[in-house]
Order: C-alpha cells, then sequence, then structure tokens
C-alpha cells in the first residue's frame, strides 16, 4: 500500500477513536480502551505433561471467584505472559461511526430454545439418539421442551469423576443463574465448579497467566474477535483430545467449524445457546403502523417474505427526515456481508481463505452502500441504539444480547414503544443465513485426563438449553422464537475481525469505515475492497507461520 493510503487510514483510524469518545460522552458511558494494536506474548507450549495446581480453594457455583483485572496469582513473570490478546476491535455504524465491537453475555447467561439433543447411550456426544417424543409448551415468555429423562445428561456422568474441579472462565460477572447452574451440576455429580471473571480485554492474557503457572482453567472461550489467537499461541487444545464424539445434531457444528482450524476444532457450541451473538432486527411496531406499514418484519418472516427489498421497503415508507424519522439504524454494516453466508476471510480444511474479493462481498457492501447514500433510508447520527429508543428509527440491526430481559439500558426495559424482531435479513431469493459473532467453548492446555473429562461433561451441560429452569430471559416469545430458529440455519461468524486485528494495526472497523466512511463512493468500492486483500494474505501467511503444532 501506498504511504497516502497508509496516512488515510491512520487519519480514519483516529477518527474513529474521536468518534467513539463524542458517542460515549453523549450517552453517558464511558468508551472502552483502544485495545486494537494488541502485544503479542510468548506461545504457551502445547505439552501435556505440566501438572496442575490444586491449591486454589474452589467453591460451588462461583462464589470464590476473582474479578476485574487482578491477575497476581497464579501467574508467572517475565515477557511470556506480556499481553496476548487481539484486543476488542471497535465496530463502526453506517459510514464508520464506532462503537462496542464486544458483545458480551451477561452473568446470569442462559441457553433458550427449544431444541433438544437425542439421549445418549455412551457420552453426551455420542451419535446414538432417543426416539423419545418431544413435547413443546409455551410457559409465559418462554418456550420449553419436555423431551423425558433419556436427555438428562447430569445422569450420565461418571462417578469416577465426582471428586473433579472444573474452572470456568468468563468474561462477565459472576451471576445467581451461573451460581445456580453449577450448584445443581455439583449437586447430582459431586464436580465442585467455580467461575473466575475477567474483563474481555484481559481474557487471553489472564488465560495465557494462568496456563503458563500450572493452574490452567478447565473452560475457557474463543469469540470471534480472538479467532485464530488462543489456537496460534497453543493456549486451546483440539477438543478431540476428549475422545467424544461430536456428530450429534445438539451440536452447532456449522460454527464450530469456522473455529476449527485445518480440520481439528477448537471449541464446542450447542444449538439453543445463548453465548453466540446472533443479528437480529427489531422494529417499533407502533411507529410502523403509523407510517401504514401493513406487514412488519415478524409477519414478513413467518410467510418467507423477509428479504433485502421487503427491509428497504419498510424502511422507505417510515423515513422522513422533515420529521426527524429514519427507517433503520444498523450496528454493523457487516451484517449485509454476513447474511449473504460469505466473511472477509473464511475457514477450510486447509487452513485460512483469502475471501475479500468474492464477488458476492462486492454485492452486499455495495447494497449497504445505496441503503446509506442512494435510498438515504438509513439513520445517519451513528449513536448505536439511541434512536431506536427514541422512537426517530424505526427498525434497528443490532446484536441478540440487546434482547435480554433484565438489563437497563437493554431493549425491553428501555423501549417505551411496543416493538419486536425478526431475523436480519437475506438477499431475495437466498435461504436466510445466521450471522453472528461466534462463541464456542473448549479447553485449555495442559488440562487433561479426568480433569478434561470432567470439564467437558460440565461444559456438555452448561451449554444444554434443555437443563435450564431460570427466569425469563428474554421478555417476548418471539424473541425465543427467532432466536432458536437461527440456531438451525446456516451461521455465519464474524472471525475475520480477530484475522484483520492479529498482531498488527488493522481492524475490521478500520476496513469498514474505508469501504463507507466519509467520502466514499460507489465507483471507489470495489478497488477499496481490493486494497485489503493483501492485508488479509498477509496475515493469512503470520498465522500460518506462528501456528503451534
Amino acid at each position: 500500500m501506498t504511504s497516502n493510503k497508509r496516512m488515510l487510514r491512520s487519519l480514519g483510524a483516529l477518527a474513529l477513536v474521536l468518534m467513539m469518545l463524542l458517542s460515549m460522552m453523549a450517552c453517558g458511558q464511558k468508551p472502552e480502551p483502544d485495545t486494537s494494536k494488541p502485544v503479542q506474548s510468548g506461545d504457551v507450549s502445547t505439552d501435556l505433561s505440566g501438572s496442575e495446581d490444586e491449591s486454589d480453594n474452589s467453591t460451588v457455583g462461583g462464589d470464590d471467584t476473582t474479578t476485574g483485572s487482578d491477575v497476581s496469582d497464579d501467574t508467572t513473570t517475565g515477557s511470556d505472559v506480556s499481553g496476548d490478546t487481539t484486543g476488542t476491535p471497535g465496530s463502526t455504524g453506517a459510514a464508520g461511526s464506532t462503537t462496542s465491537g464486544t458483545k458480551k453475555p451477561t452473568g446470569n447467561v442462559r441457553p433458550s430454545g427449544t431444541m433438544a439433543p437425542g439421549s445418549t447411550t455412551k457420552s453426551p456426544f455420542a451419535t446414538t439418539t432417543s426416539t423419545t417424543k418431544k413435547t413443546t409448551t409455551t410457559t409465559g415468555t418462554k418456550t420449553t421442551v419436555n423431551s423425558g429423562s433419556e436427555n438428562d445428561v447430569l445422569s450420565k456422568v461418571p462417578e469416577s469423576l465426582s471428586k473433579q474441579k472444573v474452572k470456568v472462565l468468563i468474561w462477565w460477572p459472576v451471576g445467581e443463574g451461573d451460581k445456580r447452574h453449577a450448584e445443581k451440576f455439583t449437586d447430582e455429580t459431586g464436580i465442585s465448579v467455580v467461575h473466575e471473571s475477567i474483563s474481555a480485554d484481559m481474557y487471553q492474557t489472564r488465560l495465557s497467566a494462568m496456563i503458563m503457572g500450572n493452574n490452567a482453567p478447565s473452560c475457557a472461550a474463543i469469540i470471534s474477535e480472538w479467532y485464530p489467537q488462543p489456537i496460534t499461541r497453543g493456549l486451546m487444545q483440539p477438543i478431540e483430545n476428549t475422545g467424544w464424539d461430536f456428530t450429534e445434531k445438539i451440536y452447532a457444528t456449522n460454527l464450530m467449524e469456522q473455529f476449527a482450524y485445518k480440520g481439528k476444532y477448537y471449541g464446542i457450541a450447542l444449538k439453543g445457546s445463548t453465548m453466540t451473538t446472533f443479528n437480529v432486527l427489531m422494529f417499533n411496531k407502533d411507529l410502523l403502523k403509523q407510517r401504514g406499514v401493513t406487514k412488519d418484519p415478524y409477519q414478513l418472516w413467518k410467510e418467507g417474505n423477509w428479504n433485502w427489498d421487503t427491509c428497504l421497503e419498510i424502511a422507505q415508507k417510515c423515513t422522513d427526515y422533515a420529521k426527524g424519522l429514519s427507517g433503520i439504524s444498523v450496528h454493523w454494516q457487516t451484517y449485509w456481508m454476513l447474511s449473504t453466508g460469505q466473511d472477509f476471510v473464511l475457514n477450510s480444511k486447509d487452513g485460512l481463505v483469502n475471501n475479500v474479493t468474492n464477488p458476492v462481498i462486492l454485492d452486499a457492501w455495495t447494497h449497504a452502500w445505496h441503503m446509506i447514500n442512494t435510498y438515504k433510508v438509513v439513520d445517519t447520527t451513528f449513536t448505536d441504539k439511541t434512536p431506536f429508543l427514541a422512537g426517530t428509527a424505526a427498525m434497528f440491526a443490532t446484536g441478540s444480547y440487546l434482547m435480554q430481559a433484565e438489563h437497563e439500558g437493554y431493549i425491553p426495559q428501555a423501549m417505551k414503544a411496543d416493538w419486536g424482531v425478526a431475523p436480519f435479513p437475506s438477499p431475495k431469493g437466498m435461504d436466510t443465513v445466521a450471522g453472528c459473532e461466534g462463541t464456542v467453548w473448549g479447553f485449555p492446555s495442559r488440562i487433561k485426563d479426568d480433569k478434561l473429562q470432567a470439564a467437558a461433561w460440565y461444559i456438555r451441560y452448561w451449554l444444554d438449553d434443555t437443563q435450564y429452569g431460570d427466569p425469563e430471559f428474554y421478555s417476548k416469545d418471539e424473541c425465543w422464537e427467532v432466536m432458536n430458529w437461527m440456531w438451525n440455519q446456516k451461521v455465519q461468524s464474524f472471525n475475520s475481525m480477530g484475522v484483520f486485528g492479529y498482531g498488527g494495526e488493522y481492524t475490521a472497523a478500520g476496513l469498514q469505515y474505508e469501504i463507507l466512511g466519509d467520502g466514499a463512493s460507489i465507483s471507489s468500492l470495489k478497488s477499496n475492497l481490493d486494497s485489503w486483500y493483501s492485508v488479509a494474505e498477509a496475515n493469512i501467511d503470520k498465522i500460518e507461520s506462528e501456528m503451534i503444532g
């Protein structure tokens, strides 16, 4: 790239930071630190010969936890653990506004859904399924499934594991739901569970330190913006080390494949889990009615007519800038690309594939550009959910976490008007693709034998939506319905954000700003995308060269 382009990109990045600060100040929120230039740490060996320190006093349900950035215990000194995070790239709204790039589940994470696993005869990953008839009932605001005792994971945990301890490294405050869930697991199996909470931007640093200090957690996560660094740094081991079978239908193998590396899986996802943040479209029912919309997005989705075209039609009916109304506010313009089943970088059995110049990606970004600049239906204040909450944006494309019922500032608590939700639309004539920022759970290096088995059983139980009896997670039936449906579609995770941010100055947010930022023209769209091909290629080469094992 020319020096002029690098200078423009640097100025663009500075503009993003300034816009983020102004936006957060306007919303009364503290901006997240800029972590777009991560500091790499030393590699962690995947040699499983190390022993784990048993000196910690784990307590059931996560009462004995560490929070915040305390990493003074279980760590080793020196540069080996000096900061192995990929950072948390900011995200951009239309024309490059910045919002938080990390979408965190809450401490009361409860997998949702109606997907019941088949019973297993050998292990929770066995292929044998039950023919037990499932009966579905709706209670209050959650659809639950009664699949019979054959699906009771807890009854299958071997008694030989009853004295084991499971330590789960999380990035949200430990909630009552976490504790209750762990307590039930311990009561039934004798395996104690403790949650350790660390901030998202320190997660990989903490994980590396714990492994180096022979006090690795039993379970850890990989989310989109971290991939593939936990793998290249040797922080996570292949899940095949458990010896379990992952072909049961309850597993979201489509998502797991996107977090694999050259055919090896490094994390587990179960259908129905709320750990993954899906791209959804929320809408103001009252405002749509006032603007003469006869069928809302949910109704169009139910009849099989919800797509980019019908979304645009509604947005055009609801846009009236003279009255301060816009048709749609979009958290990340990358949603359009993901809804086609494409990402800038894809995963294959042979490794990472540079997909930047795929013509489908060009079509998606072209559509986003026209939504903003030609049809002028996109809110251009770039203040995330504020226009939707204020009733000035008819629709809001965002992450599914905002539908959670218990949290102030989330849609159910903060929205005064009646609202609904539908999946984010895909192009007309294409099956809907569930775009997301994915999360998988796996096993850190040096966890083995019975410790590994106990951890695998807990993940199998923890992520299984049929095991929950907690209070309602969302406030509307249709939220559960949409989430459950998306888990059974093709899933496309935005993992390229981790590849672009891998050990360098580039971020997916920077790319988005260059494509749709101030002054970006439709004529320069293809050349802007093409210019990032070499960036993706260089990072893929770097990842290949640094992969341990």
